[in-house]
């Protein structure tokens, strides 16, 4: 059973540092379309009327888009995904520097690299979830209408696609699934390891009474 749960715990520790690369790549790749379709239409900006509730106003006969403010509002928050999927490949880095994926009884420092994993993970996913859908809320309120006439004036690029938001739920969902195994993995070992106490203990008391 230990050799079982040994190698799922290799698995699961390449799993989770994998998973991390991966949350890294997707938050590099979460502005692709917002950079391509409205950089161009911003740079151009045409007028602004402090009298709109959004404090701004675009004239799509001055060749501007409305709703094109969304790729500079998500830039902090996408800032921010990119510095904490690099603290989770650092975290992930952890297991293996701990050899939380090759040893074969856990240590405080395992158990700790571990939950450090696992806590940040889901704390991101949470963190990250409510910005996705509001991102993707204000790209799907962009006046494509007039994005298109813009592309077609400039011959810049154009989508209508939520790819990347939608994206998300895939990445999030492999983060959970990851965490919530390496967990599972990490109770899994506790219990052998208290299995394999009891028998020490049961063997020793037999020698004595021998």
């Amino acid at each position: 059973m230990y050799k079982k749960q040994l190698k799922a715990q290799k698995i699961l520790c390449l799993v989770a540092i994998i998973v991390a690369v991966v949350l890294f790549l997707y938050a590099l790749g979460l502005t692709t379309d917002l950079y391509d379709t409205l950089y161009q239409a911003l740079r151009i900006r045409a007028e602004e009327d402090l009298t709109t509730a959004e404090g701004y106003k675009w004239s799509v006969s001055e060749r501007s888009v409305p709703g094109a403010m969304v790729y500079y509002d998500i830039q902090a928050f996408d800032q921010v995904l990119v510095r904490y999927s690099i603290i989770l490949i650092v975290l992930a880095a952890l297991l293996f520097v701990t050899n939380s994926s090759t040893r074969r009884r856990y240590y405080a420092t395992n158990y700790i690299a571990v939950a450090l994993y696992s806590v940040f993970s889901i704390n991101v996913v949470c963190y990250a979830i409510p910005y996705i859908s509001y991102f993707k809320q204000q790209w799907l309120n962009v006046d494509f209408a007039a994005l298109k006439e813009f592309s077609e004036m400039y011959n810049s690029a154009y989508t209508e696609s939520t790819l990347w938001f939608d994206l998300s739920w895939v990445v999030f969902a492999l983060m959970i699934i990851a965490t919530v195994l390496l967990v599972a993995c990490t109770v899994w070992k506790v219990l052998l390891m208290r299995d394999e106490k009891k028998l020490l203990e049961e063997g020793k008391g037999k020698k004595v009474k021998a």
